[in-house]
């Protein structure tokens, strides 16, 4: 079980990557004006590829919890690591 690695991309290109964390926390878009549900990624995640809507995306590594407040996009899950494609984002930290 190895920790995760997160990488956030917009047409701009590189918005955000960050190795070793231990959690990611998504929101899958589920239906039209419908905040949808969080998706958590923790090691050794099954593969999945997901929508997502705009959301403040969360990644943790040990106590420090960080937030990203992204647009609607694409999440794909491989072994540890989440690519995340995004129209944008406005990065802040909590």
């Amino acid at each position: 079980m190895g920790p995760i690695e997160l990488e956030v991309l917009s047409p701009a290109g590189l918005l955000l990557h960050e190795k070793g964390l231990d959690e990611v926390v998504l929101r899958r878009r589920e239906a039209d004006h419908d905040p949808g549900s969080e998706f958590a990624v923790l090691p050794r995640h099954a593969p999945e590829l997901i929508a997502t809507c705009a959301h403040e995306l969360r990644y943790r590594r040990g106590d420090r919890v960080s937030v990203m407040r992204v647009r609607a996009g694409v999440a794909e899950v491989l072994d540890e690591h989440v690519t995340l494609f995004v129209t944008g984002a406005d990065a802040a930290t909590l």
